[in-house]
């Protein structure tokens, strides 16, 4: 009779037994049933050994030059044979870990290693040998850039790691190994700057991986519902990021930084609204470019949430607000539409939608021309038949590109959720129901948290704080680290930073 709950992970010690130990690692990997499960059986040193990996994640030419050769024309020891030997004089691999549980093995050779067992040697060796195909190097796909490097992450853990420690040399950053999932473990890192990152931060951080209760997690997208403060919440709270280059950012800021297999991009916590306005070549820019884009940048994020709702409660419920020829305007083009302002504008900002999300689901450059050709196709088609305003085409137009501006999408989702909410409100009371909706999604901003931190922090509550905010200050003034880091240290520099720079003489 089958168990009702599914237990996939083994339990178990490898002692000196060969031969148990064998039947005991075949049935817990169910090497019979899986073709790609290798068990390669042979001798070394007079003795029965094997070793074992999976076709296809482990590298083949590795093995056979650095474990199978050498084990097999070792010469066989005299009466006694020092187990410590084997690492040291036989086995020429960098990384060689010995361990005696049955759970660390399998997880060891599911990822691409190798465990060696030997008869009456106590545990098994576990060998670096991963040599699954991954994906090289490349362009980030969601956070292009002017000026910039232009690498982003891959699906391997150890390359983005590599790709952080590249850019910051220090034996400060703290690279933490941690898994996720009961049944089907995920490898993780957490990284951060040991001293600069605060340490309630981390430990909480360590704290909801370890606590999330889940059997297997797919993707980034998950790990991040699972770690986030207020899942009901339409803004993210936590950062994801495929460049190396704002990763090293974040850590500089005492922030924390996830990196998990098999995902292209990391996380990055606790953050505040500022991170989520900042595109990732601000900085690279000069101070004066940097300012004048993000604040074109903040206006029409703007514009995008609050111009079809004011549009609509102006022409419907409070016309007295606009101008004569402005609403004369709007009357002479509605007279000839069948369907009301308010229908309108809803209808045409689904169709907008939707334009969006059919051109990002279509595979290559026809995503681009579908959303260019599409939309002029079926604006002017719309007003020709006069089933739709011009003005309404106007709005929607202007409101779709503030929510380009957004520099990452689920913030660009976060803006066209809030954008329907205070139209449904405008349209159904106009102003007043209006500035209740708004009131409630200012309300819920600055009540939100990000591991436990302000979300509005350091302009609500006032904290000290790198001068990097809704504009952006030259950087030889920006002496701080942000509000996440540790007081103690959020001196970047002491004194000028242009310490090359005299002061000018006094008269």
């Amino acid at each position: 009779m089958e168990t009702a709950e599914w237990t996939p992970r083994a339990s178990g010690v490898i002692t000196d037994d060969y031969a148990k130990n064998l039947r005991m690692i075949r049935a817990a990997s169910h090497a019979e049933e899986s073709e790609d499960v290798v068990i390669r059986e042979f001798s070394a040193f007079g003795r029965a050994a094997a070793l074992m990996y999976v076709d296809g994640l482990a590298d083949r030419d590795s093995l056979q030059r650095f474990l199978l050769e050498p084990l097999m024309n070792a010469a066989p020891p005299g009466a006694s044979f020092p187990e410590e030997s084997l690492q040291k004089a036989f086995l020429p691999l960098s990384s060689l870990t010995p361990t005696s549980s049955l759970s660390t093995l399998l997880d060891r050779v599911f990822s691409g290693d190798a465990a060696l067992i030997l008869d009456r040697m106590t545990g098994a060796l576990i060998a670096d040998m991963k040599g699954f195909v991954k994906r090289g190097l490349g362009e980030p796909l969601t956070e292009t850039v002017t000026a910039g490097p232009h690498e982003g992450f891959t699906e391997s853990l150890r390359d983005n790691t590599v790709l952080i420690r590249r850019l910051m040399r220090t034996p400060a950053l703290i690279s933490e190994p941690i898994t996720v999932g009961e049944k089907i473990p995920a490898r993780l890192c957490l990284m951060y700057l040991d001293g600069v990152a605060k340490k309630e931060n981390v430990d909480e951080t360590r704290r909801r991986i370890l606590g999330s209760r889940i059997d297997y997690v797919s993707s980034i997208g998950v790990l991040e519902q699972l770690l986030e403060d207020d899942p009901f919440s339409l803004l993210p709270q936590i950062a994801a990021t495929e460049r190396p280059d704002r990763a090293v950012g974040f850590l500089n800021e005492g922030q924390i930084v996830v990196v998990m297999e098999n995902a292209p991009q990391v996380l990055a916590l606790p953050i505040n609204l500022l991170h989520l306005t900042h595109a990732p070549d601000d900085t690279a820019l000069r101070w004066q470019y940097g300012t004048f884009l993000r604040c074109v940048r903040l206006i029409g994020m703007g514009v995008s949430v609050l111009l079809p709702a004011v549009f609509i409660a102006l022409t419907m419920f409070h016309p007295e607000g606009m101008s004569l020829s402005l609403l004369t305007s709007v009357v002479e083009s509605q007279a000839r539409v069948p369907l009301s302002l308010f229908a309108s504008m809803l209808l045409m900002l689904f169709v907008f939608a939707l334009i969006n999300e059919a051109s990002a689901r279509i595979p290559g450059i026809m995503g681009a021309s579908l959303s260019i050709v599409g939309g002029l196709i079926l604006g002017q088609a719309v007003v020709e038949a006069d089933l739709f305003s011009p003005l309404i085409l106007i709005v929607v137009a202007l409101s779709g590109l503030g929510t380009y501006a957004a520099p990452t999408f689920p913030l660009t989702l976060s803006l066209r959720l809030s954008q329907f909410l205070l139209l449904l409100s405008a349209g159904v009371g106009g102003f007043p129901l209006f500035c209740v909706a708004l009131f409630y999604l200012l309300l819920r901003l600055f009540s939100q948290t990000s591991l436990n931190q302000p979300f509005i922090a350091p302009y609500a509550p006032k904290r000290p704080r790198n001068p990097d905010g809704f504009s952006r200050l030259p950087i030889w003034r920006q002496r701080l680290r942000g509000a996440a880091a540790n007081p103690f240290f959020m001196d970047r520099v002491r004194g000028r930073m242009r310490a090359w720079e005299r002061e000018k003489e006094k008269p």
